[in-house]
């Protein structure tokens, strides 16, 4: 009865999300990008990004993938846009406007196309759980995404490696507090 009078606590998710590795490739020509930290829990990831040159028409391919077998990834999504009309538009791209829009609450990042030349954080970033469906099964995943400008010229590619962990959710707090 207390559970459903409190909507807050119906939001909970029974899982933790991760990150255990980034791997990225940069183009030097137009960004320098530095990972300071995957936090010791593993939960934030903290980078600065910095633009050397400006950059317009910004395409993003982007995917996730969970792991299925040791080593074996199934990608779960998939999708190709153009970055800079998701931020122009509010009605296009609304699952990767959401993402994008929980990433800009960790720091200061683009909000305009042309990219403009100059330095965007991301401080001890952590996935809202509750962007992501609840039935997700305890695993390793992999995040990979590539922007790239006009002629399909690499900007940046990246793998943001995790883990979605049961154990660390509502689940694990409470068989805590019933004892």
């Amino acid at each position: 009865m207390l559970l459903l009078s409190c909507p807050k606590t119906l939001g909970w998710r029974s899982f933790k999300i991760d990150f255990t590795r980034f791997d990225f490739e940069a183009n030097s020509k137009l960004v320098d990008v530095k990972v300071h930290s995957i936090n010791t829990t593993g939960s934030g990831l903290s980078l600065v990004l910095n633009t050397i040159e400006i950059i317009d028409d910004v395409d993003l391919s982007a995917s996730i993938a969970l792991e299925t077998n040791t080593g074996n990834y199934t990608n779960l999504l998939s999708k190709t846009f153009n970055f800079c009309k998701m931020i122009r538009e509010r009605n296009s791209e609304p699952l990767m406007r959401s993402i994008y829009q929980d990433m800009m609450r960790y720091g200061k990042w683009f909000t305009e196309c042309p990219v403009k030349k100059g330095t965007y954080t991301l401080q001890n970033y952590r996935v809202d759980e509750e962007l992501l469906p609840s039935f997700l099964p305890e695993t390793n995943f992999k995040s990979s995404f590539r922007f790239s400008g006009p002629k399909n010229e690499q900007i940046l590619k990246g793998i943001l490696y995790g883990r979605v962990d049961k154990s660390k959710g509502f689940n694990n707090l409470k068989m805590f507090s019933m004892g």
